[in-house]
C-alpha cells in the first residue's frame, strides 16, 4: 500500500515560530517606531486594497517574507493607525507590551474557556480579574465573587456592545418569569446613549429597525445632554399604565458625543419608586468607567449600588489590546437562566454540582478566548499606581487642549470637557464641518465630527479624544497647530 508523505510543514514546529516570532518582532518595532511620522489615515478609495491582493489563494504554501511585503504593500497602507499618538478621532483602542505579550501567551495556549471544566485556570483568573477590577474601581460588593454575601459577579464580553445585549436578554427574562407578556416589555436610554442599545433591541426583537419606537425610549436630556430624569419617569409610568412591561434602563457615563455622564443617583432612585415593577438598570460606563482607577473620579459612578449591570472597557483607556469589555451583574443567575441551554455534549460533573462558573452562559457565543490574561499582564506590569498616572496624564494633556480652546479667537468650546475628551466648534455648523475635513486631510492629526443639540439646535461640533498610549505634550502642540492652521483657512 501506498504510504502518502509527510505534510511539507508542521503548524506547530518550535523552531519555525521561534524564527517567525523573532521576524515579526522586527517588523513591530519598525511600525511602532514608525507611526508618530506617518499620516493617521490615507485617502484610498474604496477597492484599493482589494487591487493589492491576489485574486486567488496560492496553490503552494508562500513564505514569512512574502506575508510581510504583502502587509506593507497592501495592508497597512490603507490603515487608520489607531495607535497613532496623533489619533484624536474616536475613543481609544489601547496597547500596550504586556497585553501585547498576553495576547500572544493566550494565542499559544488557545484554550477554549467555555466551560469551567475545559479549562478551569482559564475560568479561575477571569473571575479574579474582575474582582481585581472592581476592587480598583470601587465597586460595591455584590458585583464580586469574593464577597460572602454577593450573588454576583463578571465576565470578560468581548464588547459594550455584547454587554447591553446580554443585560436586555437577562432583564426580559425576568419579566417573562413574572408572568409578563414578552411582547410588551420595553426599554429605555438616552437620545445620547451609543447606537448599540437600539442596535441590542433590534436583535432581542424588541424592534424591527433603528427607527421603531414600539418598545425603545429614547429619552431626551438636559441642558447637560444627561438623561432627563423626569422624562424617564413619566415614560415609565405611561408604558405601565397602558400594560407594557418596562423591563430595562441603560443610563450612560460617558456618552459618545460629549461624554456627558448621566445622573446615576436620581435614576436609581426614581427606578426604585416603582417597586415591583421596578425596571433592571445597566450602566454603560465603557470609556470613562476606566478613569475609576483614580480615586478622585470614582464619583462619576455615584449611585452606582442601584445598578444591575455595569460594563466598562479596559481596551478603551486602560493600556489593554482590543477586546476586552469588564460586565458585571448584581445576579448572574438571571443572567445565565436567559441563555443557558445544556445539550448532553455539554454535561459534565463539575457543572452539574453548581459550584463552578460556566461562562458560556454569560453570553451569547460558546467557545470564548482567554482574554483575561492580557488583563493580568497588564495590571501585574503597571500595578494601580501606574494605571492611574496613565489615565491623570492624559486628563492633564486635554486640559492642556481644553486651555487652548478658550483662548482661542474663532474657536469656542461646545461641552464642557469630560475627562479625557474636549468638544469645540466653530460660530456656525458649516464652518465646523469644514474645520473637521480640513484637519482630517491633512493626515497629521485625525479628529471626528458629531451633531448634537444645544440649547434646542441641532449643533455641529468636532472632537478630540486624547488616550493613544503614546501621546504626550509634543502631539498636542501638533494638534493645535494643525487645528489653528485648519480654522483660519476656514475663517480665511
Amino acid at each position: 500500500m501506498h504510504t502518502p508523505p509527510p505534510p511539507a510543514t508542521k503548524g506547530l514546529d518550535p523552531a519555525s515560530l521561534t524564527a517567525a516570532l523573532h521576524r515579526l518582532t522586527e517588523w513591530s518595532n519598525t511600525y511602532l517606531g514608525s507611526l508618530e511620522s506617518r499620516s493617521v489615515r490615507t485617502n484610498m478609495a474604496p477597492g484599493d486594497t482589494l487591487d493589492r491582493l491576489p485574486e486567488h489563494p496560492p496553490q503552494v504554501g508562500t513564505t514569512l517574507a512574502d506575508w510581510i511585503t504583502q502587509l506593507d504593500d497592501a495592508i497597512v497602507p490603507n490603515l487608520v493607525h489607531w495607535q497613532s499618538p496623533n489619533f484624536f478621532a474616536y475613543f481609544p483602542c489601547s496597547a500596550s507590551m504586556p497585553a501585547i505579550a498576553g495576547e500572544l501567551v493566550s494565542s499559544v495556549l488557545n484554550v477554549n474557556a467555555m466551560l469551567w471544566s475545559t479549562s478551569p485556570a482559564a475560568t479561575e483568573l477571569e473571575m479574579r480579574m474582575l474582582d481585581w477590577c472592581a476592587e480598583m474601581f470601587g465597586l460595591p460588593a455584590h458585583f464580586r465573587f469574593d464577597s460572602p454575601s454577593s450573588i454576583g459577579g463578571g465576565c470578560i464580553q468581548s464588547t459594550a456592545s455584547e454587554g447591553v445585549l446580554a443585560s436586555l436578554l437577562s432583564a426580559r427574562r425576568s419579566q417573562t418569569k413574572r408572568g409578563r407578556d414578552r411582547s410588551k416589555i420595553t426599554l429605555y436610554t438616552s437620545t445620547q446613549a451609543h447606537s448599540s442599545v437600539v442596535k441590542a433591541a433590534m436583535v432581542a426583537g424588541l424592534a424591527d429597525t433603528p427607527e421603531d419606537d414600539s418598545r425603545v425610549r429614547l429619552i431626551g436630556t438636559d441642558g447637560s445632554l444627561r438623561m432627563d430624569v423626569e422624562r424617564l419617569r413619566a415614560a415609565i409610568q405611561c408604558d405601565l399604565d397602558n400594560g407594557l412591561a418596562p423591563a430595562l434602563v441603560v443610563a450612560t457615563v460617558g456618552t459618545t458625543a460629549t461624554g456627558a455622564i448621566d445622573p446615576i443617583e436620581q435614576i436609581g432612585t426614581m427606578l426604585d419608586s416603582f417597586g415591583e415593577h421596578r425596571p433592571k438598570l445597566h450602566i454603560d460606563a465603557a470609556w470613562a468607567g476606566a478613569a475609576c482607577v483614580c480615586p478622585e473620579h470614582q464619583p462619576i459612578l455615584a449611585g452606582i449600588e442601584h445598578a444591575d449591570m455595569l460594563c466598562i472597557n479596559p481596551h478603551k483607556w486602560l493600556l489593554t489590546n482590543f477586546d476586552c469589555d469588564l460586565y458585571w451583574v448584581r445576579d448572574r443567575a438571571a443572567l445565565v437562566d436567559s441563555m443557558s441551554i445544556t445539550p448532553e455534549y455539554l454535561r459534565n460533573d463539575a457543572s452539574e454540582s453548581g459550584a463552578v462558573i460556566d461562562y458560556r452562559d454569560w453570553h451569547v457565543p460558546l467557545g470564548r478566548r482567554m482574554r483575561a490574561l492580557k488583563l493580568w499582564f497588564v495590571i501585574q506590569h503597571f500595578g494601580i499606581e501606574g494605571l492611574q498616572a496613565h489615565i491623570r496624564h492624559h486628563i492633564t494633556l486635554a486640559e492642556k487642549f481644553e486651555s487652548w480652546v478658550v483662548d482661542h479667537l474663532a474657536l469656542q468650546l461646545a461641552t464642557g470637557r469630560s475627562l479625557a475628551l474636549v468638544c469645540f466648534k466653530m460660530p456656525t455648523n458649516e464652518q465646523t464641518k469644514a474645520l473637521v475635513d480640513a484637519v482630517n486631510a491633512s493626515g497629521e492629526v485625525m479628529i471626528s465630527p458629531s451633531i448634537v443639540e444645544i440649547s434646542g439646535e441641532r449643533t455641529a461640533i468636532a472632537r478630540v479624544a486624547i488616550g493613544a498610549t503614546s501621546v504626550d505634550h509634543e502631539h498636542i502642540d501638533n494638534l493645535c497647530a494643525v487645528v489653528d492652521r485648519a480654522a483660519r483657512s476656514v475663517v480665511e
